[in-house]
């Protein structure tokens, strides 16, 4: 996959997977990695008003999608079948068709769309720490090590 810079390319590809590794399995003082944790706040314009969105570094992005692969299947057990985006094959797509259809339904009179809040950023990241361990132990300590700080 990383062959365009020879030798080089094959460094930063073992590198880069020892640090998967390393934040997969061992739990890592924060303070080391807080160049990996950062990101950039993004204003979008949510008239009226302005809302932050958080985009993380891409190497954070990438390691987390590496260890998602790995761990897909404990969490599509743990999250289940309503969690549409939890790797679950086409699941967006899938949740866009059955609200088309239930729309064309000629019982149905409207659908109600309710845009919330910023979900994530009101979540105790305490308790959710918590409930990874309980619900999916296999990708707890990359979590801890991504979200605890």
């Amino acid at each position: 996959m990383c062959c365009s810079f020879g030798g080089a390319s094959s460094t930063l590809c073992a590198a880069v997977a020892a640090t998967a590794r390393r934040l997969a399995t061992t739990h890592v003082d924060p303070s080391t990695i807080g160049t990996l944790l950062a990101g950039r706040l993004i204003p979008l314009n949510k008239d009226p008003g302005v809302r932050p969105i958080g985009i993380g570094e891409v190497l954070r992005r990438l390691i987390a999608k590496c260890v998602i692969r790995v761990v897909r299947g404990d969490i599509q057990a743990a999250a289940g079948s309503l969690q549409v985006c939890a790797g679950q094959e086409a699941g967006a797509e899938a949740a866009i068709h059955a609200m088309s259809e239930m729309y064309d339904d000629e019982d149905c009179h409207g659908i109600l769309l309710v845009d919330a809040a910023n979900a994530f950023n009101a979540l105790n990241r305490k308790v959710m720490l918590h409930n990874i361990q309980v619900l999916c132990p296999s990708v707890c300590t990359t979590v801890i090590n991504l979200y605890r700080s």
